[in-house]
């Protein structure tokens, strides 16, 4: 793999981790009381959330460094044998 595929698939992990981490923090909160119980459903979880924002905020800083990088293997043709005629 070379940087460019790298850097592609980082972008798009760090996108699927965004788009779950606002799927689950917009997801309705449901309080149901009985018996003097309360029940909470559908709560969203914060640290999931922050976790997920933080592996995506990594996944884009990691694929930039990757970009700036100028250090690149550079294969060189090299001459195994002179013919001379």
């Amino acid at each position: 793999m070379n940087k460019r595929t790298i850097t592609i698939a980082l972008w798009i992990v760090a996108l699927i981790a965004l788009v779950y981490a606002i799927y689950r923090s917009t997801n309705e909160r449901i309080t149901v009381v009985e018996n003097g119980r309360e029940i909470v459903y559908g709560e969203p979880q914060h640290g999931l959330i922050l976790g997920l924002c933080i592996f995506a905020s990594l996944c884009i800083l990691s694929s930039v460094f990757l970009l700036l990088d100028k250090h690149e293997a550079k294969d060189e043709k090299t001459t195994i044998s002179k013919r001379t005629v």
